[in-house]
């Protein structure tokens, strides 16, 4: 029954490499206005427990200790409920508050783990009346990682409130996860200050500043491993050098892999926003990932199927490399009802899955570069209750044998972007290594990167990569996304995530999960808002992917009849001119390339 508990409690956690962590202390010109503390450590606490879960039982508390000498309040949630709301914790205060004092709320949160891709467990912490109309003062989303983090939340009283009026409190319900908070505290101010006088916690990461040593080397090696000499040769029709033509290069498609996922409903819509939709996939990114269209239940249910394939048509006649997402995802939400509902998921279900690889591989073959053929095996394990772990490897060899020529990927989350990805790499790494051993045709490893509000070290994320250099395996980042309100964190967050990987010499792709808040699983994270107004992260992608990272370059030929630059390896659009003759032609740089050669 453990997997099906939930427990809201105060416990003792021993854990070596973590320290509960005590917020700083007031600066003093703040502590000479004499805060009143009005939730002390020993304040009324309730809990709420509305989980509509079926074959869940009630909650269970228990109480009490500490961490390192702290008092740290554990919740620790199985199943999600419906509303995350449905389970929380709240304290009472303890003394008097009038309508607007300046108050700060001030406690010090870490996951210990949180079962959704970024990794991050997603908190609310509110402030309200405990009694009727229990209207709220405060209410704020909270997304948090692995490593202690402290905040800082000012706000204003908006009633007169009694001692056990206001209340305070965390709800937990959003997700099965695990959360630490230590030192939980809301100084009253009365009106002696104002609310801009108060810190706010604002989250940032280590090597944003603008002269980032890590920064520096990653553009270096970027011009080391993603660069060759473009040279060009201008010839007249009896060999002679041609001196003074007008040599122009323009890189149409680069070798790397810069994507996004896209929504078949959008892309086959034709009103306006969908026309605005196709034209910023066109001019941004080379290449798409379906992002649920391709998955089994999608694919099996007729209507959808067809408007699937219209999408595809769109996608190749345009040229996009099309990358498939997903062959088989191993978890019993995932999988269509008819089998999810059966014992066992039924008879003959192995059978079922390797049918529907053959059939979807088989209309694929030729349109897509490559197949997620197994998708979070690290996370979701319903299938091999039932089946062999051993089956998995049959997947990748059914996929290889329908189609010899496409790139078969195994994809996972939970790395690159906390403190517990390396462990979490070595983890996947290991199944990598056991499904190998059965002797699945494993091509590229496909490494997720949605990121919550509290980026990695764009450092470390380099050092993370480095792990996966032992398998001799290619890495795509799959799925990118920064879901954070502050736009200016996620703007520097997305530059230095995409140079830190674009640097790194294993990786040759990166897909961003969608890019328009009304067609993005996580709208914060999107890089134009619904009425297409564009984003400061847009600004980042454009400036590097469509800019420094996208050669252009136009010069005039040398006695020679020779121009030489150096540019980004991908397929060029070359076009030469001169006394109004003009020769077009397209050249793919590779790191071994001959010059190209034009005869005017």
């Amino acid at each position: 029954m453990k997997n099906y508990l939930i427990v809201l409690c105060l416990a003792i956690c021993f854990n070596a490499a973590v320290t509960a962590q005590r917020p700083e202390p007031l600066k003093e010109e703040l502590r000479s206005h004499g805060p009143v503390s009005i939730f002390p450590e020993n304040a009324q606490k309730e809990y709420v427990f509305n989980n509509k879960n079926p074959g869940v039982p009630p909650a269970t508390f228990e109480a009490t200790t500490r961490i390192n000498s702290l008092p740290v309040f554990i919740a620790e949630n199985f199943v999600p409920s419906k509303s995350n709301a449905d389970i929380q914790a709240s304290w009472k205060s303890t003394a008097a508050v009038k309508k607007g004092d300046v108050l700060l709320a001030r406690f010090a949160m870490r996951a210990v783990y949180a079962k959704q891709e970024s990794g991050d467990a997603v908190v609310y912490f509110f402030v309200q009346q405990s009694v009727a109309p229990r209207e709220r003062i405060l209410w704020m989303e909270i997304s948090i990682g692995p490593e202690w983090k402290t905040f800082d939340i000012p706000f204003v009283a908006l009633f007169d409130m009694e001692a056990g009026e206001a209340a305070i409190g965390f709800t937990f319900g959003a997700l099965a996860q695990k959360v630490e908070i230590a030192e939980v505290t809301v100084l009253n101010f009365q009106q002696k200050i104002t609310v801009q006088q108060l810190p706010a916690a604002r989250l940032t990461y280590a090597g944003r500043d603008k002269d980032a040593a890590w920064r520096k080397e990653a553009l270096q090696r970027i011009e080391a491993i993603r660069t060759a000499p473009l040279a060009i040769e201008v010839k007249d029709h009896t060999g002679k050098p041609v001196k003074g033509a007008v040599v122009k290069a323009r890189l149409i498609n680069p070798v790397f892999v810069f994507g996004t996922a896209v929504s078949v409903n959008r892309i086959n819509d034709t009103g306006r926003d969908a026309v605005q939709y196709r034209t910023k996939l066109k001019e941004l990114f080379n290449a798409v990932t379906i992002d649920n269209n391709l998955k089994w239940g999608p694919w099996i249910d007729v209507e959808k199927r067809e408007a699937t394939k219209v999408a595809i048509k769109w996608i190749v006649d345009n040229g996009f490399a099309l990358r498939g997402h997903n062959l088989v995802w191993p978890g019993k939400k995932f999988t269509p009802s008819f089998y999810a509902k059966q014992p066992g998921f039924g008879p003959g279900f192995a059978d079922s899955i390797n049918k529907h690889i053959e059939e979807i591989v088989a209309y694929t073959k030729g349109k897509v570069y490559g197949w997620d053929v197994v998708n979070e095996m690290m996370h979701e394990k319903d299938y091999f209750e039932v089946i062999p772990r051993t089956q998995a490897a049959e997947w990748f060899k059914l996929a290889r044998r329908i189609d010899p020529n496409t790139t078969l990927f195994i994809n996972e989350y939970s790395m690159l972007n906390n403190v517990a990805s390396p462990q979490n790499i070595q983890t996947y790494l290991n199944l990598v290594t056991e499904l190998r051993g059965y002797g699945a045709p494993i091509d590229a490893i496909g490494v997720q990167g949605h990121v919550g509000r509290q980026p990695r070290n764009p450092a470390q994320v380099i050092t993370d990569l480095d792990m996966f250099t032992s398998t001799g395996l290619p890495v795509q980042i799959t799925e990118f996304d920064i879901n954070s309100p502050d736009e200016a964190l996620q703007a520097d967050y997305t530059r230095d995530f995409l140079i830190a990987c674009y640097s790194h010499p294993n990786v040759n792709g990166f897909t961003m999960w969608g890019f328009w808040e009304s067609a993005h699983w996580k709208p914060d994270a999107a890089m134009f808002k619904k009425d297409w107004t564009a984003k400061p992260n847009l600004a980042a992608w454009k400036e590097l992917v469509l800019n420094r990272w996208r050669t252009n370059i136009s010069e005039t030929s040398k006695a020679n009849g020779k121009v030489t630059a150096r540019g980004h390896l991908g397929l060029y659009e070359i076009t030469v001119s001169k006394g109004g003759a003009e020769v077009k032609m397209n050249y793919q740089l590779t790191k071994n390339s001959m010059p190209a050669v034009v005869q005017l």
